[in-house]
């Protein structure tokens, strides 16, 4: 008998494949939905609540950077959620990782529903915000690899890209999500109660979507691949921390791999998350067209991505990511211009282009991409240490840059600049990745 069959006959056969791929997949897209509603709803407030109601002294360009810097601390806390969560998912399972990263998740944005404003508590309400953010940053950043893991490692051979979209899909489905409860709170209220204490409904109902989450999530189980790597002889010799043998063996990848994301990063925070400010700020149009074309762009990028998925499992993940990286270069300048119609029809054309060519061409195949870039051993570190560190370098500062664009040019074309130059960085990274679509999941014997 073989090391590897003997590997297989000693796997326990009522985890392996005890969960159909498609309910796992779901598990995966129900908990990422939750866990990008919260992070995608302090973004939404960040450009239209937290200003007013946090730092309400400042002028209108200072008021908007101390906001978005609350936003940003998430970044730094994200790798730390990625090294931490991925050591975990890689060494104890993907499963106990990801019922803790929602945990977390919707205990820290729940109590920003509770946090007091600058007129009760001053500057503490701010610090107090700053705190719950890194929490959510800590949750996010080991939340994404892990839901991705868990759908592509139980899905059928030749539909890893379909399979993997499902945690993709948690994306635009958590940003309509919050959109859809901010939405219905101005409506029913005003926008003047928004602004005062209505933002705070939706931060409080996470806590119903989070019990939610966590009853679907716990029905999943591990993967074989997974499985069979943690019991196989070799691996269990092999006492190397997760973290290091990535940054000593595929430094390259993931370097890589990080320089890849360039252009998703800048298009969907300086394009995606900033108009929201821009139009608000400088073009003085209601909050409510702002959730509104976010809403429906979110929508229609739903069939996109499952089409550009698909694709990938046919032609490979390099030319679909091509695809939308030309996406992002070509929208970039008419996205603004469309903006600046100052129209709701202007602006649910630009969030539809961007949200189901740009953010769906490139976000659709990232998963399975960067899953099969990396060994299973590593694979939970090696997906999330990558996306994360993308986040850090380029997401976070995304939305600073383009505020500094803006004011110093003069002109929100300045920003789609910003958002082509990342499309190229992003396509010089992909010609030195190698295809991955046939490539085998399973450790070798």
């Amino acid at each position: 008998m073989t090391a590897r069959a003997a590997t297989q006959s000693a796997l326990p056969s009522e985890k392996v494949n005890a969960v159909p791929p498609m309910r796992v997949a779901m598990a995966s897209l129900i908990g990422t939905a939750v866990e990008w509603y919260d992070f995608f709803l302090f973004g939404i407030c960040a450009a239209l609540v937290f200003p007013h109601v946090f730092f309400p002294e400042a002028d209108q360009t200072t008021a908007l950077l101390a906001s978005f810097g609350t936003f940003g601390v998430a970044f730094l806390a994200r790798p730390l959620g990625a090294a931490l969560f991925g050591h975990f998912g890689d060494t104890v399972g993907r499963k106990a990782a990801l019922v803790t990263t929602l945990l977390l998740m919707g205990i820290a944005t729940f109590l920003i529903g509770l946090v007091p404003g600058y007129a009760t508590i001053g500057v503490w309400g701010a610090v107090i915000l700053v705190i719950l953010r890194l929490a959510q940053g800590v949750a996010i950043g080991g939340e994404w690899g892990g839901a991705a893991l868990m759908a592509i490692e139980h899905s059928p051979k030749g539909k890893r890209g379909f399979f993997g979209a499902f945690s993709q899909i948690g994306n635009p489905i958590g940003f309509f999500l919050c959109n859809a409860v901010l939405q219905v709170v101005i409506f029913l209220t005003s926008e003047a109660a928004f602004l005062e204490w209505g933002w705070r409904i939706g931060f409080l109902m996470s806590g119903v979507l989070v019990v939610f989450g966590l009853y679907v999530r716990l029905t999943v189980t591990e993967s074989k691949v997974f499985l069979e790597t943690k019991q196989s002889e070799a691996n269990a010799r092999k006492k190397s921390i997760p973290f290091s043998v990535l940054f000593r063996d595929h430094f390259k990848v993931l370097a890589l791999t990080v320089l890849l994301q360039a252009a998703f990063s800048f298009g969907a925070y300086a394009l995606i998350s900033f108009y929201g400010a821009y139009t608000k700020g400088t073009l003085h149009l209601p909050a409510s067209w702002v959730l509104i074309s976010g809403m429906i762009g979110a929508v229609a990028s739903i069939p996109a991505y499952f089409f550009f998925a698909t694709l990938s499992d046919r032609i490979g993940r390099k030319a679909v990511y091509v695809i939308g990286l030309l996406g992002w270069l070509v929208i970039a300048f008419p996205f603004y211009w469309l903006i600046n119609t100052q129209t709701l029809a202007g602006m649910i054309v630009a969030s539809i282009l961007a949200w189901a060519v740009g953010h769906a061409g490139t976000y659709a195949v990232q998963s399975s991409y960067l899953a099969e870039a990396f060994p299973t051993e590593i694979r939970y570190t090696g997906v999330s240490v990558s996306y994360q560190l993308a986040s850090v370098i380029w997401s976070g500062p995304s939305s600073f840059i383009a505020v500094w664009l803006f004011s110093s040019f003069g002109t929100i074309y300045a920003v789609s600049a910003f958002v082509a130059v990342g499309a190229l960085l992003s396509l010089l990274s992909l010609i030195s990745l190698r295809e991955t679509y046939q490539s085998e999941l399973s450790p070798k014997s």
